[in-house]
């Protein structure tokens, strides 16, 4: 019986975080969408200042979406950096980094829209990010 209590401690972690930043390219870009279980709210800003923060929480079945997105896509395997072919060109990129944390696993994974070899499971998350984050009209 303790097995399973321990099991269902896993599968529920008591802390869960993330917090993902997209910026640059021409137009100079911003956006910041982070979340912390402890406040359950999703907060989003599109002004490097924070002048315009939106919160609003989200449902524990979009919680877990998230959670499961990043999980079943081995985020915490991912590369710190992904590198662009060519430095110089970093003015016109968009940069972007994720930073999760789990409990007591924390990862960063940082990369360009020029970078060489980003892992689809990156764009995964961000994707499922970005959805919920549209889904309530913050972006």
């Amino acid at each position: 019986m303790s097995n399973n209590i321990k099991k269902n401690s896993i599968n529920t972690p008591s802390s869960f975080s993330f917090k993902y930043v997209e910026s640059g390219g021409l137009a100079n870009n911003y956006l910041v969408i982070s979340f912390d279980s402890e406040t359950n709210n999703l907060k989003v800003s599109t002004d490097v200042s924070g002048a315009d923060l939106t919160q609003k929480s989200i449902e524990d079945s979009e919680k877990t979406d998230l959670m499961d997105t990043i999980t079943k896509n081995n985020f915490f395997n991912t590369k710190a950096t992904y590198v662009t072919e060519k430095e110089n060109e970093d003015n016109t990129a968009i940069s972007s980094s994720l930073t999760v944390t789990i409990d007591t696993d924390i990862h960063t994974a940082v990369w360009t829209n020029k970078s060489q070899e980003i892992p689809s499971e990156l764009v995964e998350i961000t994707n499922e990010i970005k959805k919920i984050a549209h889904g309530k009209k913050m972006i």
